[in-house]
């Protein structure tokens, strides 16, 4: 793909993810509200898929600077880039290992391991974020995190009950947010290829 092609999807791309933030396109999760299922997420795939891993991470990275900008705070847009990166890192890893295993791999079995492989590394990288974030430089979310799931179990918890549960509900936040963001994407990748039958992608 010509390098000015790259550049426009990726801007373009960059571009949806800022008004799909703007346009507050995302579905609490009902377990612990804080946590938001965000379709920004999405145009980092399309531009992961449908460009190069390089957009993908290029256009996660400029989502993450509006919204510290956003915010006016860092960890909260921090925190939402490791999961995308970590994710993106995912399919990296499955891209180039698929890549070493056969030349021209069948791509559902790609998009599967991609999900995969960007589910777990989302979900332990995450779960050491929130472990340094809830025990080290922001306690205050881990009693908050103690009401929440005191209010769903129905009966008090301890730190390390709070601690445990958390780190479960959110990782099973985290691997239901990379199916979400990875199958619509890939729909709408799809969708581009054949409009756009030119453009290189498979990277």
């Amino acid at each position: 793909m010509r390098s000015s092609v790259a550049v426009t999807l990726t801007a373009i791309l960059a571009a949806l993810a800022i008004v799909i933030t703007i346009s507050r396109l995302e579905v609490v999760y009902p377990v612990l509200p804080y946590l938001k299922f965000d379709f920004a997420e999405i145009p980092s795939v399309i531009a992961f898929f449908l460009v190069n891993p390089f957009s993908g991470f290029t256009t996660a990275v400029i989502h993450w600077l509006f919204l510290i900008y956003r915010a006016g705070d860092v960890l909260g847009p921090t925190m939402k880039f490791a999961a995308v990166a970590s994710m993106l890192a995912g399919f990296w890893v499955a891209s180039s290992v698929g890549r070493r295993i056969a030349k021209n791999p069948n791509f559902r079995a790609y998009v599967i391991a991609c999900c995969l492989a960007g589910g777990v590394l989302r979900v332990v990288v995450m779960s050491i974020f929130n472990i340094v974030v809830l025990l080290l430089i922001a306690p205050a979310y881990l009693d908050y995190a103690t009401y929440l799931l005191q209010q769903f179990f129905g009966h008090p918890l301890d730190s390390g009950q709070t601690l445990t549960w958390t780190l479960i509900f959110t990782g099973i936040y985290n691997s239901i947010h990379v199916i979400l963001t990875i199958v619509p994407g890939i729909l709408i990748y799809n969708v581009v290829k054949r409009r756009f039958p030119g453009i290189e992608s498979f990277k």
